[in-house]
């Protein structure tokens, strides 16, 4: 999506630092001089200044370059979205005109923007060395040469994880997103859908995708009937807690367990261990937990159901949706593994059957798997039917990068970036919603 933005150049206040040292060249005396020279940019103005990046971590999200929302830019305030629907009453003909006498049905939606920022400080030296230890080598060959931008050096050195925080800001809102502090509400889509009246909503609350636990120790242990049709490595989600249990893997007294989702290892026939917050499938901290439960209802998709749950969600899909070319169905990453496993195993006498990609679509329907996002939830739309609002351009975003010595005499480099982003549905009556 960034490149539609305009490749704007960057007015510099370059500030010059050349390393110098009575030590050997890298590489010996006898190799080339490091020639390295460091330039600092800094930008004050915001706007078109650094627009590309700021189209990068706003628009570069999975989803979005995935095409599955649709974007709006210049949201620089609350923006309307008209759901105007009406019936057709085909009449007998007449010489004189009669209404059909419907009343047309307007709804409205709206992308409310949220103003926040990332702000972090680095020292001059620190980002030097990191610069250094990522782009030269020993050898006379691969000495550098020319002027480092560090400006541009240390945005690409957070701009992944900005981009990954906005990516579950925008499906998940503030609330399960544990990089989001700012007090601003934002739902996020997939709360947003959940609680909206019209969406076409179906949960795992079945024999097949669902069982009874009747103990959660503070260990993480789960008591059940019957491990039988868990794996480990399966993604289960805890609804209906009765206890206290909670999640200290970040610290504190801990959030609640109800409604979080877990990688688990099967420890016995009757229980299983809950190894790792969904959440956190980018630190990888392993789950910690204090005080206990005595009762949950366990929720999972995993190999052993996941085709049955397909069937089920496309036999219940509005067949006028799903015919669209821009419909998709949405899945978390461990439910598209489930799936290439499912297939694989399926797939009898086929030799390449464990070593050939498998394609991820459900009897022609596209599955796109959504890398950051909430376990055990499947959503069925169209990317016309989602939407992102932005405001690229506008005083509200920025990204700026200041070295301050010259200011403060801090030999400290800043670097912040304020975005404004909104999500919202338009037709709530269009989107397939399945969760625990």
């Amino acid at each position: 999506m960034s490149s539609s933005i305009p490749n704007l150049v960057q007015s510099k206040i370059p500030i010059t630092s050349t390393l110098k040292s009575n030590a050997p060249p890298l590489g010996g005396w006898g190799a080339k001089p490091f020639m390295a020279q460091f330039t600092f940019t800094n930008n004050t103005y915001a706007g078109e200044a650094l627009a590309g990046f700021m189209a990068s971590t706003l628009l570069e999200a999975d989803s979005v370059k995935r095409g599955l929302l649709t974007v709006i830019n210049d949201v620089k305030a609350r923006k309307v979205i008209l759901d105007v629907d009406d019936d057709v009453v085909l009449q007998d003909p007449s010489g004189i005109f009669h209404d059909q006498g419907t009343t047309a049905s307007q709804n409205e939606s709206y992308l409310d923007p949220v103003v926040y920022e990332f702000m972090k400080q680095e020292q001059w030296d620190k980002l030097i060395q990191s610069w250094e230890a990522q782009s030269l080598k020993p050898g006379a060959f691969l000495d550098y040469e020319g002027v480092v931008d560090l400006s541009d050096f240390m945005v690409q050195r957070y701009l992944t994880k900005i981009q990954i925080a906005n990516e579950r800001l925008y499906w998940l809102g503030k609330g399960s997103t544990k990089e989001a502090t700012f007090t601003a509400a934002f739902p996020g889509l997939l709360p947003t859908i959940a609680a909206a009246s019209g969406v076409y909503k179906v949960g795992l609350a079945k024999p097949a995708t669902s069982m009874a636990a009747t103990a959660i120790s503070a260990s993480g242990i789960v008591t059940v009937s019957d491990t039988s049709s868990l794996a480990d490595g399966d993604v289960v989600t805890i609804t209906a807690l009765t206890g206290t249990s909670k999640d200290t893997t970040n610290g504190g007294s801990g959030i609640d367990v109800q409604g979080q989702s877990y990688f688990i290892q099967v420890a016995s026939a009757t229980t299983f261990k809950l190894v790792r917050n969904y959440n956190e499938v980018n630190s990888r901290k392993p789950a910690t937990f204090g005080s206990t439960s005595t009762a949950a209802t366990i929720n999972f998709i995993n190999v052993s159901n996941v085709l049955s749950v397909l069937g089920g969600v496309y036999a219940q899909l509005d067949p006028a949706d799903r015919i669209q070319d821009d419909f998709n169905l949405q899945i978390p990453l461990h439910v598209g593994y489930a799936y290439a496993q499912a297939q694989a195993n399926k797939a009898l006498n086929v030799i390449n059957a464990f070593t050939d990609m498998k394609k991820m679509d459900y009897l022609g329907i596209p599955l796109q798997i959504m890398n950051h996002w909430q376990a055990n939830t499947i959503l069925g739309a169209r990317s016309s039917n989602l939407f992102l609002g932005v405001d690229l351009l506008g005083d509200a975003s920025e990204l700026s990068t200041v070295y301050m010595k010259p200011y403060t005499n801090d030999n400290v480099v800043r670097m912040k970036a304020r975005m404004k982003a909104a999500v919202n549905y338009k037709f709530a009556n269009e989107i397939f919603y399945l969760s625990a």
